[in-house]
């Protein structure tokens, strides 16, 4: 029969001092490398990559640039203007004569005829 061997010796005391080091040699060596990458990208992209930023609220061709909504008053104008129309007397048709006039008068109107005129 053959003979058995003993198991191998393990180590009493590991070498941690020479693991850390190397450990924390590796570490530096790879955070040296991520920004020597990342200033080599950054200095060599071409000019295309690295456009001047665009004034809010210019518009691009397949890009969402929403102006923020304090500086857009196209919304304020618009309720301005559809509440002119509300609140004020104007032409619908002007061949057939037909007008549009104040909503409270419009309302008063109708309620009128309701309760006593006709239509």
């Amino acid at each position: 029969m053959s003979e058995a061997r003993p198991p191998p010796p393990e180590l009493e005391r590991l070498p941690t001092a020479w693991l850390l080091r190397v450990g924390a040699v590796a570490l530096a060596l790879l955070a040296a490398a991520s920004v020597a990458a990342w200033a080599l990208w950054i200095l060599w992209r071409p000019d295309s990559e690295r456009p001047l930023p665009l004034p809010p609220g210019t518009l691009q061709v397949g890009m969402l640039d929403q102006a923020p909504f304090a500086l857009d008053r196209r919304a304020d104008e618009l309720k301005a203007r559809q509440r002119e129309r509300l609140d004020g007397y104007g032409w619908v048709d002007v061949d057939a004569g037909v007008i549009h006039q104040p909503i409270d008068a419009a309302m008063r109107q109708l309620l009128s005829e309701r309760e006593g005129g006709s239509r």
